[in-house]
């Protein structure tokens, strides 16, 4: 398998199609410091679509452009 393939049995796939499920609200680390924060649509191997809380019109989001991916606390 080329290392770019999606592999839907990896678990961090399996977390994400799950965030995706629950429409869990995400805080997203870029490498350039900057902090994105909405719910994940969809995912491929190559990005992320990102719906942002203040914003109609989702968000692409490289993978590579990414440090760390948390879900927020329920609730806020």
């Amino acid at each position: 398998m080329e290392p770019s393939s999606f592999d839907p049995s990896l678990p961090s796939i399996r977390l994400l199609q799950a965030w995706i499920r629950d429409r869990r609200i995400l805080s997203l680390e870029l490498i350039d410091g900057r902090c994105l924060i909405g719910v994940l649509i969809w995912q491929d191997q190559h990005c992320l679509a990102l719906q942002p809380t203040d914003s109609e019109d989702p968000a692409l989001v490289s993978r590579q452009a990414m440090l760390l991916i948390r879900p927020m606390p329920r609730g806020l």
